[in-house]
């Protein structure tokens, strides 16, 4: 693997959240959060954190921007445990990690320009405030106001503000949110460009499918932590969600008891009266000839790739109902570690 951009080692963050009791109307117990998190960003590569809503992804981003404090474990930048500088984490993370947040509300009647030059003064180095703007594709909006901005426009805008810098890190949570596939396609082109000039770029999503395209490994997080990471292909692999086919036809179900090959597996079937549809493990690329040639119409053959639901159940050998969107404050994964006897 490339040289490490930024490493997380047993990383723990809980949020506080208030528990009054007679005697102690402030106190405070612990929260949801990221619970010993092990993690690692090679050097210019794309990692997607992807997890349901309310499984610690902003609040990681967050962690990593020096927006909240870390309780414990260690942070490296290139190398250099954070720990072990004068500095305060948070500041060291701020001064080379660049964070765009999910949707910032821009409003108001300053222009594009002035929000930008805004921002460039907390900087103790200057910027060129139209050079970002016109990279992320603005430089025709310098003067308009913020109320005027499209959703995509503000996205764009965002981004130019997390480039303030030249962070070597960049943390984009939900980026694509509120775009229309033009505008996506157009953010993602410009993360691949960060990529190749040498950033190290963290998305966070709810979405597998959006990604597979173009980052380089995935980090599936649930519950506060990581369950499964590494590049998609070899996740689909431990998890036994790779090599799956869907068939669907019309007519009669065919008999996929005699049709398939000792290697080959029926993992699903569904057969109505006049249509069935099929989901096969490592189907033999003979298999479509032997259904035509027993006298069945095939609709449809296509790969079946796996969401997020799936990856989660088989990552943490719960089901879809236990599975759930919310986070629990109370018990922390994992429940079981991939490799381990059930």
């Amino acid at each position: 693997m490339a040289e490490a951009a930024l490493e997380l080692i047993e990383v723990t963050f809980r949020h506080k959240i208030s528990s009054p009791k007679f005697f102690k109307p402030w106190n405070k117990r612990q929260g949801p959060g990221v619970f010993s998190l092990n993690l690692t960003l090679p050097k210019g590569q794309i990692l997607g954190l992807v997890g349901p809503n309310g499984a610690g992804k902003t609040t990681l981003l967050r962690l990593l921007a020096g927006v909240i404090p870390l309780d414990s474990g260690t942070i490296k930048l290139n190398g250099d445990d954070l720990n072990q500088r004068p500095e305060a984490i948070d500041y060291l993370l701020r001064c080379n990690v660049g964070h765009m947040p999910e949707q910032v509300r821009w409003n108001g009647s300053e222009s594009v320009l002035e929000t930008m030059k805004l921002f460039g003064e907390m900087r103790e180095d200057k910027i060129n405030s139209k050079k970002l703007l016109e990279l992320v594709g603005l430089s025709s909006k310098l003067n308009d106001g913020l109320d005027t901005l499209s959703q995509g426009m503000r996205q764009r805008l965002s981004l130019a503000i997390s480039l303030i810098g030249s962070p070597e890190i960049l943390l984009l949570d939900e980026p694509f949110n509120g775009l229309d596939p033009v505008a996506a396609k157009s953010v993602e082109k410009m993360v691949k460009q960060l990529a190749e000039n040498g950033v190290s770029i963290i998305i966070s999503s709810h979405h597998v499918s959006g990604m597979a395209s173009f980052v380089d490994r995935l980090a599936l997080i649930h519950q506060g932590q990581i369950v499964a990471e590494g590049k998609i292909s070899e996740i689909e692999q431990d998890l036994g969600l790779s090599d799956r086919v869907e068939i669907a036809g019309t007519g009669e179900l065919p008999n996929f008891e005699k049709l398939l090959n000792k290697n080959s597996k029926l993992l699903s079937s569904h057969h109505s009266s006049s249509k069935w549809e099929v989901m096969i493990f490592q189907p033999d690329a003979k298999l479509m000839s032997r259904i035509l040639e027993n006298g069945h119409t095939i609709d449809f053959w296509q790969p079946k790739a796996p969401d997020i639901v799936e990856m989660l159940c088989n990552a943490t050998g719960l089901e879809i109902e236990e599975i759930g969107m919310e986070i629990n404050p109370v018990s922390m994964l994992p429940l079981r570690v991939r490799g381990e006897e059930e």
